[in-house]
């Protein structure tokens, strides 16, 4: 009977790892599918823009943020569809469309909200997976960036498993092969580099905040990975302090 509770304890606990494994590998493949989709969101936006430009050119120069413009055209894209801009569409020097030229940006553009649509339910699901196993990383640097940190490192416990100064490199790897062959400057972080406590530091200072950053970040991985603490709130306000320190040097 003993041996029999020894290998469902065993069993149960091989079960759990699996599991905690897949969430990792789900959370690196929804991160690279979301980051592959902004690429490409950006590059299909580029492309409308031109191409609505041709019939309502002045609202297109008007409305320079896409995520603005893909709002107000979601109510329907034709000139006289878009009343807060119906003094602007009067005017417009635009080119008229035919049914077919307006059947075909119609779908070019529903294409885009098919995609924003979609970016948007996939950080959804990685927040909520970086929510439930890394709650730590989570608070610390958010669930994108944590997202991507794992999917550099190659899981959760490869990460838990690295020394912060390598940590603080991640996603500098090209940069720092260019170095070691004598090209450039050594690189002073990675990915960090996103995190809202080292991009706004003038320069001089980001090396700094990574590297104070990418040890906060091991504690986090750690704790996340072997442990059932959470002590985010203390490693945050422990980094805000620190960015707050030198953003005035």
């Amino acid at each position: 009977m003993k041996e029999d509770i020894r290998e469902k304890a065993l069993e149960q606990t091989k079960d759990k790892l699996r599991e905690d494994a897949d969430r990792d590998k789900f959370m690196a493949k929804a991160i690279d599918t979301y980051d592959h989709l902004s690429n490409d969101l950006s590059q299909e936006m580029e492309r409308f823009r031109d191409w609505y430009g041709l019939y309502f050119p002045e609202l297109e120069k008007e409305i320079t943020d896409d995520e603005h413009l893909i709002k107000i055209l979601s109510n329907g894209i034709q000139r006289d569809e878009l009343d807060s801009f119906s003094s602007m569409a009067e005017d417009s020097t635009g080119t008229d469309l035919t049914e077919r030229d307006l059947e075909m940006l119609q779908k070019a553009f529903e294409s885009i909200e098919n995609k924003v649509e979609l970016r948007e339910e996939l950080e959804d699901y990685i927040e909520e997976i970086a929510e439930e196993e890394m709650p730590n990383l989570e608070t610390l640097l958010g669930p994108l960036l944590t997202a991507r940190l794992v999917s550099l490192a190659g899981g959760l416990e490869e990460l838990a498993k690295k020394p912060a100064s390598t940590i603080q490199m991640l996603g500098a790897e090209k940069a720092l092969f260019r170095y070691l062959r004598g090209e450039g400057t050594p690189p002073k972080h990675g990915i960090l580099f996103e995190h809202r406590f080292v991009n706004p530091l003038p320069s001089n200072n980001r090396g700094k905040m990574a590297r104070f950053l990418a040890n906060k970040t091991a504690m986090a991985a750690r704790l996340d990975q072997y442990g059932e603490e959470v002590k985010a709130d203390k490693l945050r306000e422990e980094c805000r302090e620190k960015y707050e320190t030198l953003k005035e040097n």
